[in-house]
């Protein structure tokens, strides 16, 4: 059955229905709303109105082996990621080595330092960044952050890597052989209000891929006996925290409300972006043959910002 066919939207969202298995194989239609609104800095202000984003089945690659589209069609998923992808710009007119980028909806806040490009050097304390050159626009992606992959041995046969980002700078079994080549740009800075400090690679906004811890350990044991026995139904030692792609910082477990306030600096080129988006919920209801229709209960599950 094509559930799109007999699911009817009288909402301003992107809506899409496809059937699916749950986590504890039961036969279920996932549907989705989307609402997208543009958000245009003008002076002090931002102009708000609607706009259009595609449902999406499957997450979309920012090219360099994070994610920059994460999907929306999941059976179910606790409280609210946010995340944010983009390029973070210099200040109009001015040089400058470094600055803070920062994130802010309701009660979540993540900052972060962009830095411009420098490199591994000795010293002292071992092998660190240097000394770093005027900021430029930075990617605000996973692979400016700390991490990468490195070879166990000289023959190259045996591979590991940082499970929280493979794709990032600075990970080495042989911190030495980092001497001399780029290193991150995107580190965490500890929130002085929440006082909590952050994993070195988690240096971004953007958004986790399902193959990368810790949401890879939340997918459950896929072994032998589950694909005998079990597949293609998710294992009974899945997680259902592994749907949430946001990065650490920016997952709240209480649902987060449409309207909450936002504010993102050190990010757009026109500065400080500050707004709220109109208070507008959808709400969902299920209609059965000869009978009343059903409410459906749902959350906000995620707010992604394009910058």
């Amino acid at each position: 059955m094509d559930f799109n066919l007999r699911c009817v939207n009288e909402s301003w969202a992107t809506v899409r229905a496809e059937a699916a298995l749950d986590r504890h194989g039961n036969d279920v239609a996932v549907i989705v709303a989307k609402v997208a609104y543009l958000a245009l800095p003008v002076g002090s202000s931002t102009r708000v109105r609607l706009s259009f984003r595609p449902v999406r089945w499957s997450d979309i690659p920012d090219g360099s082996g994070g994610v920059l589209y994460p999907g929306d069609l999941v059976d179910d998923k606790p409280g609210t990621d946010v995340g944010l992808v983009g390029t973070a710009h210099p200040p109009r007119g001015k040089a400058v080595e470094r600055q803070l980028a920062w994130l802010t909806m309701g009660p979540l806040r993540k900052v972060v330092q962009v830095s411009g490009k420098r490199a591994f050097i000795p010293d002292w304390k071992g092998v660190v960044p240097g000394a770093a050159a005027a900021l430029m626009p930075t990617a605000l992606n996973h692979a400016a952050c700390f991490g990468g992959r490195d070879r166990a041995n000289k023959a190259g046969s045996i591979e590991e890597e940082l499970a929280e980002n493979p794709v990032g700078r600075g990970f080495a079994l042989d911190p030495q052989s980092l001497v001399g080549k780029q290193a991150h740009c995107l580190e965490p800075v500890v929130d002085p209000v929440s006082g909590v400090a952050q994993a070195p690679s988690e240096g971004c906004f953007a958004p986790v891929p399902a193959n990368w811890e810790p949401r890879r350990s939340r997918a459950g044991t896929h072994d032998e006996a589950w694909a005998k026995n079990r597949a293609p139904v998710r294992p009974r030692n899945f997680d259902v925290r592994h749907n949430n792609w946001a990065v650490g910082g920016l997952h709240s477990e209480k649902a987060l409300l449409p309207d909450d306030p936002i504010e993102v600096g050190g990010v757009i080129a026109e500065g400080l972006w500050k707004f709220r988006l109109p208070k507008y919920a959808v709400s969902f209801e299920a209609r059965f043959t000869g009978e009343e229709p059903r409410p459906i209960k749902t959350h906000l599950d995620s707010v992604l910002f394009d910058a």
